[in-house]
Parts: structure tokens; C-alpha cells; sequence
């Protein structure tokens, strides 16, 4: 008798257990993902040389956008798709974000807008990126959009 109430007992608390964290559909779900992922790619030991284009790259577990728009949408982060009309997609731009944003850790996650890459309309191209962080957070982002008008802006 003592050995099947354990038994049950140790379903019950595996089957709780499994509900609080392994629930995908959970915010602690969806920010473990977030943590995992950014330590993936914040660690160098993952990156490898990309002769073709003489980048350093990765290719990190899994997808995070599915985790990104589970937060945005519980409230636990904000998206912003940016466009800085007055910036210019310089290098010198595109390189002044990502290292602002991987020296704020405040910036949850940052991608480029790849939306140029088959289709390059005429003209100069506007700084194009998205930012992911917490409400509490974007006087961060906030600075890193005077920085580049200030030292990138025409």
C-alpha cells in the first residue's frame, strides 16, 4: 500500500512538475528559451570563421522568434520594428547598433532587417532594424536611437 501511494504520489508531483516547467505555452517557458539562446550566442566558443564572407558565424538551437512574439504578446516585452529615416544603412551604423545592443543587456534581442537583400530599391537606404525589451527598459533603447541620428543622421 505505502509503495503504490508513492508511486502516485511521485506521478502527481512529476505531472505538477512537468506543468510549471516545461509548459510551452508559459511565460518561464518562453524567457528560458530567450536564455538560452543569448547565451548561445553571446559565448565566442560557438562561432566559427565564414570564409566566404569573413564574418564570424553561428547557428543557434532552435527558433526565437516563436518565444519573442509569445512575450510581446503576454505583455513581458515590447518589439520595435525601427526605421531611421535620416540614417543610412552605413556599415559604420549597422556596426554602432549591434555593439550597443550587446553592451546593454537591457536589449533583450536585436536583428537586422534583411528586407534589401533581393530587392534594393533606388536611392540611400535607411537604417532598418528591430528591437525586442522590457517596458522598463526603453529609455535604452531611446538612447541608442539619438546616438546613431546624432553620430549616423543626415
Amino acid at each position: 500500500m505505502k509503495i503504490t501511494i508513492g508511486l502516485v504520489l511521485g506521478f502527481v508531483l512529476g505531472f505538477v512538475a512537468h506543468l510549471l516547467f516545461f509548459d510551452k505555452s508559459s511565460t518561464a517557458y518562453h524567457w528560458r528559451v530567450v536564455e538560452r539562446y543569448n547565451a548561445y550566442v553571446r559565448n565566442p566558443a560557438n562561432y566559427k570563421h565564414d570564409p566566404a564572407t569573413g564574418f564570424s558565424v553561428t547557428s543557434p538551437p532552435g527558433d526565437l522568434a516563436p518565444s519573442l512574439a509569445a512575450l510581446v504578446s503576454a505583455g513581458e516585452l515590447s518589439h520595435v520594428d525601427l526605421v531611421l529615416p535620416n540614417v543610412p544603412a552605413s556599415r559604420e551604423a549597422q556596426q554602432h547598433w549591434v555593439k550597443f545592443c550587446e553592451s546593454h543587456r537591457e536589449i533583450v534581442e536585436a536583428t537586422s532587417n534583411s528586407s534589401y537583400a533581393e530587392f534594393k530599391p533606388a536611392g540611400v537606404q535607411p537604417l532598418h532594424f528591430n528591437l525586442w525589451f522590457r517596458d522598463s527598459d526603453k529609455a535604452v533603447a531611446l538612447t541608442l536611437v539619438r546616438e546613431l541620428e546624432e553620430k549616423y543622421g543626415k
